[in-house]
């Protein structure tokens, strides 16, 4: 179709072609420093096209008073008899009109006088949070000037779309726009009459309605649209970002982040994911930037000759269709590095020119997880390109936009002279991450967010198979329980918890599920599956599904039945499944034995004291909470073999050999379930590990610490048994098991600090720690499991105050501080909390002066969270109020200041103090919709274990508004309950076990 009709009658014409032109269109059976105007950013009064609000005509009428008054009469007559007609004579036919409430849609949200109410006052007469379905966006032509010195920002957009039914109103999406002309036209290039637009900012929506014509049924139409807004500091939408030169330069870029709802306070749209469309954008920008988007500039040009400016304008080529979270796009001065996949698919890495070195990494391993991941599907990568980017303000980790991923720096920029170990697989991990989301999320989308663990859940467990591939040597499916596994089981079994897949309306409960459920469980969920489809069922049943539903959307049945299919449906997947992801929690499987007979049976686990009746605020089930389990199982006969039995919503039993002492089950912790036994099977394999725990693999060894603190943390297990099975851990060696170990040891440590029992539990610490910490010793050598190993015991050591690691982490502190002797990056961690902790000012003021000045952004993480350690509670507060200053401490890096303040003992109260005092600061710095308010009540107050904590976390919460933090203020209230209940009921056991066993030590 031809460019659209001219927008003004007049002669002055706007010039619409640099603006984008239109175009019709067996277990169950089965920069910029110039203030210009975009080309044709003007207008008059005649053409509809207005400056003023979106609401208001331009015209201005002229009268005496006497004529005034008798018009106003007649009007108001007139108003209210056509009010009786609208209340009286019901709806005419099945589309709703202005005014009316939809008759087929909940409603909500009204006001005392009906509303919900528009800007102007008027009734807003759309009332879900949801748009209606019957209009479909097809293209948006985008063109955007972001001034990076006045923050204005100047933008059109024109989207076509069809309506499969007959109506003379669509429903669209803008946040803090200003709406400045619009226009509708019909596929002939018609202008179609507006009668209103009308905003409803607590939706998001914006309601246009036709004044005399209708949308016809199948017919296409253009929306046109000019707008302005300002960059934004929130980090969400389109906002500003800056960073500092190592000469001291502050350079400004502007970037997006738009999931899940943020695309709409950068330019009007459809933003729901099921709303997918192709994109064309054009971006003004300085000589001196640079304009980054999902697709290639296609063409760049001088935009002084209708500006008269020094602007230049980049034309970017056409998307595929995608939902509106995934677009983006960057002004900024970056350079790139790039590498060519075996496709030769560009892959650029950009980050200022100074940090391209530590890029090298990132980009190598982008271009081979790429192919990894084309063979893995069997699907190319659908773009010309892909391109990562380092963000210097960024809330989330990264986002996966279309072939422009963001990145916080901390997520791909490596330095092998002074990242350490954890940093750097952490960059391969978040890197392979975004990039499974470039088939999964976004080539195909989950239609609505209440299946988000869709596009999360399958990339946390797709990101360690690409890592792996790259790095074998790295053993990532080793670390899978570790990440993923454990941490879900921990929020998992807490009543507050959440089904996976969850029903979630607005921008602020879309928010809340962007969490470990999401994400882990998920993961978790498909590492189990795949243990019982095997692998290869599982990559045919992925590949379908992708083509199936490539550039479209699907849901998780859609998932369950292409396994179903690819396993020849000897599983009926969807119904071992949906136990797993529409009911919260998983179950305890308890081990008991008669004879040669095993019973297992499974009940939900909970952590919550039963006296307090968690039950019955537990949403009910559809499935009563059982579950289709895939036991899997090995004995001490055979150590090495499996064997597996399928618990269908029931309790098993199944018979060994007479000559069976011990069973393990839930081989490598692949099942999402915790396993208790009777207490002399507990005592067998107890028995076992320290006789020699190398019988059981180390997942395996890392599972039954794992299962053991946890059910004791429940009220099932005595406290004895976890303590005398962590007495083997004399003799372990491996990563995986002392890194499950530590964080429930130095967890009872917290727990029991007020007890009479702590000094004896420190001890206890000490003398689990003493062998391995002498294993490890402090040079910077080894495997790399046994870098991991080290940093991990050697940070635990400081805690316990282990002479041995304190003293010489003190000297190379002094030895750095004083000399400028090089600490090896695996060390520092535990060389600056040491002098920080035991130092003073000066220590911590040298400390924080390198972390105004490094340009390496791993090194800051370790500064930041060292300079927490201090043990001066002044120093400490001195450090809280600096994050509250964006100059000193960047916005996402507030959430690990306040964290690793109230997880030192010295300063835990302070935190809580500091969080109170600044909730309405936080609240304005980060928005009530984002995460991040969910992390500060979480770090907060997790470790809390007292009566009176409880009660004034509770009291204070009840007078403010927490937004998305809701789920995370009940999780970590419900937390505080169990600490205090864990200590009522341990605290004397634990206190008597110790003093006998370390009475029985020293002797």
């Amino acid at each position: 179709m031809p460019p659209p009709a001219a927008l003004r009658q007049d002669s002055e014409a706007i010039r619409m072609d640099s603006l984008g032109k239109t175009s019709a269109s067996r277990p169950p059976g089965q920069n910029g420093n110039a203030n210009t105007e975009i080309p044709g950013n003007s207008g008059d009064s005649n053409t509809g096209l207005h400056k003023r609000s979106i609401y208001e005509q331009n015209g201005v009428a002229v009268c005496s008073q006497k004529r005034a008054l008798c018009i106003a009469t007649v009007v108001f007559a007139i108003l209210f008899a056509v009010s009786l007609i609208i209340a009286f004579a019901g709806p005419q036919n099945d589309c709703p009109c202005a005014g009316e409430k939809p008759a087929n849609l909940e409603a909500e949200d009204e006001g005392d006088d009906g509303g919900p109410f528009a800007t102007n006052g008027e009734v807003f007469p759309w009332n879900n949070v949801r748009l209606p379905t019957f209009a479909h966006p097809t293209r948006y032509n985008i063109t955007i000037h972001p001034n990076l010195t006045t923050l204005e920002v100047k933008g059109q957009v024109t989207i076509e779309f069809y309506v499969d039914k007959e109506t003379n109103f669509i429903v669209f999406h803008s946040k803090n726009l200003t709406i400045n002309e619009k226009m509708i036209q019909d596929r002939k290039g018609h202008r179609l009459k507006i009668s209103q637009l009308l905003e409803y900012p607590k939706h998001q929506q914006l309601y246009l309605e036709l004044e005399e014509s209708k949308f016809r049924k199948r017919g296409n139409y253009t929306v046109h649209l000019r707008f302005t807004s300002k960059l934004g500091n929130e980090l969400e939408g389109f906002y500003l970002s800056s960073y500092v030169t190592a000469d001291g330069d502050k350079r400004h870029l502007a970037t997006t982040h738009f999931e899940p709802t943020y695309a709409r306070s950068a330019f009007p749209c459809f933003d729901e994911p099921q709303f997918k469309a192709k994109f064309k954008m054009s971006i003004f920008r300085d000589r001196f930037h640079i304009a980054l988007c999902n697709m290639p500039v296609v063409n760049t040009e001088d935009a002084g000759f209708y500006m008269g400016t020094g602007l230049l304008r980049d034309d970017f080529q056409e998307s595929v269709e995608m939902s509106t979270y995934l677009v983006a796009f960057v002004v900024c001065d970056y350079k790139r590095v790039t590498e060519m996949t075996s496709r030769n698919v560009s892959v650029s890495v950009y980050a200022p020119e100074a940090m391209l070195p530590q890029a090298q990494f990132a980009v190598k391993t982008a271009a081979k997880i790429m192919d990894y991941f084309e063979a893995y599907f069997g699907i190319h990568y659908p773009l010309p390109k892909q391109d990562l980017i380092a963000i210097p303000d960024f809330a989330a980790g990264a986002m996966e936009n279309w072939g422009l991923i963001t990145y916080r720096e901390t997520s791909i920029l490596y330095d092998p002279e002074e990242t350490s170990t954890a940093a750097h697989q952490w960059v391969a991990i978040v890197v392979a991450h975004e990039l499974a989301h470039q088939w999964f999320g976004n080539l195909v989308t989950m239609k609505w967010w209440n299946d988000l663990w869709l596009n999360e859940g399958v990339a946390s467990f797709l990101e360690h198979k690409g890592v792996d591939h790259v790095a074998p040597e790295w053993g990532m499916m080793n670390q899978f329980i570790l990440d993923k596994t454990q941490s879900a089981l921990h929020l998992d079994a807490l009543a507050s918890s959440h089904p996976i897949s969850v029903p979630v309306k607005d921008p602020s409960e879309i928010e809340a599920i962007f969490d470990t459920i999401s994400y882990n469980k998920g993961a978790a969920i498909l590492y189990m599956l795949e243990e019982f489809l095997l692998e290869e069922v599982m990559k045919k049943g992925l590949n379908d599904y992708l083509n199936t539903h490539k550039y479209g959307n699907a849901d998780t049945n859609d998932l369950w039945a292409v396994f179903t299919k690819h396993a020849n449906h000897s599983f009926d997947v969807k119904s071992i499944m949906d136990t797993w992801t529409q009911q919260m929690g998983f179950p305890l499987i308890t081990i008991s034995r008669e004879g040669n007979a095993i019973l297992a049976t499974q009940k939900r686990l909970l952590l919550s004291p039963r006296e307090n009746d968690t039950d019955l605020l537990t949403p009910k089930s559809p499935f009563d909470y059982k579950w289709y389990v895939p036991l899997s199982y090995y004995t001490n006969l055979q150590p090495r073999v499996t064997t597996n039995v399928w618990m269908n919503l029931t309790d098993v039993s199944f018979e060994v050999p007479p000559a069976v002492e011990w069973i393990k089950v839930n081989v490598n912790q692949t099942g999402f379930y915790r396993v208790n036994y009777s207490e002399d099977m507990w005592t067998s394999i107890i028995t076992t590990l320290h006789n020699n725990h190398t019988v059981f693999t180390p997942a395996d060894r890392a599972s039954l610490i794992d299962d053991a603190f946890t059910l004791c943390r429940a009220g099932i297990l005595n406290a004895t048994i976890p303590l005398k099975l962590s007495l083997y851990l004399l003799n372990e060696r491996d990563f995986v098991p002392w890194s499950t170990a530590i964080e429930h040891l130095e967890s009872w440590s917290k727990m029991m600090s007020e007890t009479a029992g702590f000094k004896k539990y420190i001890a206890f610490m000490k003398t689990l720690l003493g062998p391995v910490t002498a294993y490890v010793g402090l040079n910077d050598t080894g495997s790399y499991s046994t870098r991991l190993l080290r940093s991990n015991v050697l940070e635990a050591a400081l805690i316990a105050n282990i002479e041995g690691v304190v003293k010489p982490a003190k000297l190379l502190f002094k030895n750095w501080m004083e000399k400028g002797t090089r600490i090896p990056p695996n060390l520092r961690d535990l060389v600056y909390a040491a002098g920080i902790k035991y130092g003073g000012e000066k220590d911590w003021n040298y400390c924080w002066n390198m972390y105004k000045k490094t340009q390496i952004p791993s090194e800051k993480v370790i500064l930041l969270k060292s300079l927490g350690q201090s043990m001066d509670p002044w120093i400490l507060q001195r450090f809280l109020l600096a994050s509250l200053d964006r100059e000193e401490i960047r916005p996402q890096d507030v959430e690990p200041v306040i964290a690793v303040v109230a997880h030192n003992p010295e300063g835990q109260f302070l935190a809580w103090r500091h969080l109170k005092a600044y909730w309405p600061r936080f609240q304005t710095m980060f928005g009530n919709g984002t995460f991040t308010l969910s992390g500060f009540i979480t770090v907060v107050t997790s470790t809390f274990c007292t009566e009176y904590d409880l009660q004034e976390v509770s009291e204070y919460f009840k007078k403010v508004e927490v937004g998305s933090g809701q789920r995370a203020l009940e999780q970590s209230l419900e937390t505080i309950r169990l600490n205090i209940h864990w200590v009522k009921e341990n605290a004397e056991t634990i206190n008597q076990w110790l003093h006998n066993y370390l009475k029985i030590d020293k002797s």
